[in-house]
């Protein structure tokens, strides 16, 4: 039986496609981690499953012969026609061809219940996909999503750490993260210069933080970031106006100094001082 790797390129060559860079198109072509990826997911017959950018349909086509309901997304037109061509019969494979970035989840949701992510997440959007997967996370149970490992690593950071950032922050208090296995780049065509991870975050309904208002803990998070080297008061005076007095009061109320650097913080101490904030005004 032909390889995945040259049906793939077989399949490139007969539809006169070219895997876009700036689209971040490396597609799985390695047997062994594409059943390994399938085992981690460990989906169950009926389970209601979403893949962003389904390339030629090879996660796809297993994740549906576990059992599952796919909602395939592919926004490249040469690729979904292969999708179409390959897949029309399949009763429990869903296409759509749009920009998920855009899709509204919620209508999904309201038909169908919580749902679940398992996807070769395109390299280009990963991190805004994940930070809308965190927007909407009451609609999903988890994410099992393959990044470039130094964004994975980034997800998993600890505070302090050169890696700790915004999503770090905002899933550390609503989400877990498990980083699974890395894959080479030679299991992909074309092979990409970077290594990939695994990873599965998943979105309790009852989450590891309380946040009463998570919008303004998205701004207060960014807001700290958004000048590393520039300490907590700053940051929070500069970018988002607070008056010093409310400050003052929300850091004696949490025990935490102003003159730290936010990416010192850690989700626990960003939720009790947005709390604080708002609190005080």
């Amino acid at each position: 039986m032909a390889s995945i790797a040259s049906l793939t390129r077989k399949t490139f060559k007969e539809h006169g496609l070219t895997p876009k860079k700036w689209m971040g198109q490396n597609l799985l072509v390695d047997q062994r981690y594409l059943e390994r990826i399938v085992r981690a997911a460990s989906v169950k017959p009926g389970e209601h499953v979403v893949e962003v950018g389904a390339g030629l349909g090879v996660l796809t086509e297993a994740l549906a012969n576990e059992g599952a309901e796919v909602w395939a997304f592919e926004i490249d037109a040469g690729f979904f026609r292969v999708l179409e061509d390959r897949l029309r019969s399949r009763l429990t494979v869903h296409l759509i061809h749009e920009d998920v970035l855009k899709y509204d989840f919620r209508e999904l949701f309201g038909r169908l219940g919580r749902l679940r992510v398992v996807a070769n997440l395109p390299y280009s959007i990963s991190s805004r996909l994940i930070f809308r997967f965190f927007e909407h996370r009451e609609l999903f149970d988890s994410l099992t999503i393959l990044l470039q490992r130094e964004v994975a690593e980034r997800l998993a950071a600890t505070a302090g750490s050169k890696d700790y950032g915004v999503l770090t922050v905002l899933l550390g208090v609503s989400a877990s993260v498990e980083l699974l296995f890395d894959i080479p780049g030679r299991a992909f065509y074309p092979v990409p210069e970077v290594t990939s991870t695994l990873v599965r975050i998943t979105f309790p309904k009852v989450p590891p933080v309380t946040v009463s208002n998570p919008r303004m803990l998205v701004r207060v998070v960014k807001a700290a970031f958004a000048a590393r080297r520039k300490t907590l008061r700053n940051n929070m005076r500069s970018r988002m106006k607070i008056a010093s007095e409310t400050m003052e009061k929300a850091a004696a109320d949490t025990a935490i100094d102003l003159d730290r650097r936010g990416e010192t913080l850690t989700p626990d101490e960003f939720a009790r001082f947005t709390d604080a904030l708002i609190r005080h005004g």
